[in-house]
């Protein structure tokens, strides 16, 4: 009994397996027909039935579902931008079947592209489906290659005017689709700032050449509204160098930002002594040698404002002051460097002899008059009583 048991249902599921579907690899090719049979790549593959899949077929124009039931009965729908759509029902019934699909080209659809004032836009980047097309000639006109009878994502880029992207219909008789776009508008928002990165008031804006604008005091300039498109910026102001920019403006990036470097500031060394120039002082800025005084006492270079600097000075025989200075755009940097003459030591020597010997002298002098011996004075006789005979 128990052998039997084992029989039946051995039985049953060899039955129950043979009804089962198969599942394995199912492959759509798609060629041009009008093109020696070359692939399609890029072109939609739908497979409709028991499951619902999308595919785009490789740069060798295969679409392969990894894993599909068989046999089984499946739409395939085939669609690329410029070729006419195919639809057709196909039944698998073996392992890693592949379908042929062969596709006509549409002709294809004329395009021009105008402004809202009716005038032609060249230049213009066209994209059917996602797929550029190229640019509109001077005519504002190009041909691309379109599904008719079904929906079309078109876009189109040019500068000066708002993106344009819509899905349109294109009846099955079309050859031509007009498009207008609308002119792109932008208010531009320049900031100056100096190197340091403060703002810069009162900078001179030009726009292709043409004052435009001043900036303010926190270093703004709004622009007039303008179209959208490449604009040439250049800024000048006091004591900086002048910036010149090309940019793009658009809705998306209106705003500049110009950062001006200082312009070089004269800075101005004078050594004196007495008021009188010192001619061939050697000048030091950080205590590296920089130059030596003219004949006027005068020595002078060029530095960026704002430049901190330590300025000595050194000459035979004479002793500097130093200082430290701070260069000032738009003022006159004139640094005075005061010297005074040294007394040579061999002078001060003779000097100090010569003043030692005075002294000695003196008291030679002063000595020699107290030593003097004082003079007696004369004898005195007494009268005598003889008298003076006549």
């Amino acid at each position: 009994m128990k052998r039997v048991f084992i029989i039946l249902l051995t039985a049953l599921l060899l039955f129950s397996g043979a009804g089962a579907a198969a599942v394995s690899p199912f492959s759509v090719n798609v060629f041009d027909a009008s093109a020696g049979n070359a692939a399609i790549p890029m072109a939609s593959v739908t497979l409709t039935g028991t499951t619902s899949s999308i595919l785009y077929t490789s740069s060798e124009g295969i679409a392969e579902f990894k894993e599909v039931q068989y046999p089984e009965t499946y739409t395939v729908t085939v669609v690329k931008s410029g070729y006419v759509s195919q639809t057709r029902t196909v039944t698998i019934t073996s392992a890693n079947q592949a379908e042929p699909f062969y596709l006509s080209p549409e002709s294809p659809v004329l395009i021009t592209v105008t402004s809202t004032d009716g005038k032609p836009v060249s230049g213009a980047d066209v994209s059917v489906n996602k797929v550029s097309v190229g640019k509109t000639d001077s005519n504002g006109r190009i041909h691309a290659a379109m599904t008719r009878g079904s929906y079309n994502t078109v876009d189109v880029s040019a500068p000066s005017y708002e993106a344009y992207s819509k899905e349109l219909f294109l009846e099955k008789g079309a050859t031509s689709l007009p498009i207008q776009l609308s002119i792109s508008r932008v208010s531009p928002l320049i900031l100056v700032y100096s190197e340091d990165k403060e703002p810069v008031a009162g900078a001179s804006v030009y726009v292709n050449g043409i004052l435009a604008a001043y900036t303010d005091l926190y270093g703004k300039a709004q622009l007039s509204t303008c179209t959208a498109g490449e604009y040439t910026i250049k800024v000048e102001a006091d004591n900086f160098v002048t910036a010149s920019k090309t940019t793009n403006f658009s809705e998306d990036a209106s705003t500049l930002i110009v950062d001006l470097q200082y312009a070089s500031a004269t800075l101005t060394i004078k050594t004196l002594a007495d008021n009188k120039p010192v001619p061939s002082t050697v000048i030091y800025f950080d205590g590296d040698v920089r130059g030596i005084t003219d004949a006027n006492g005068i020595y002078q270079t060029s530095s960026a404002p704002g430049t901190k600097i330590y300025i000595s000075a050194s000459h035979d025989g004479y002793s500097a002051d130093s200082v430290t200075y701070t260069v000032e755009a738009g003022e006159d940097n004139v640094v005075i460097i005061s010297l005074e003459q040294n007394i040579p030591y061999v002078l001060i020597g003779i000097g100090a002899l010569a003043v030692v010997v005075l002294l000695l002298i003196l008291v030679l002098v002063i000595s020699g008059r107290r030593r003097k011996p004082v003079k007696s004075p004369a004898k005195s006789y007494p009268p005598t009583s003889k008298r003076d005979s006549f």
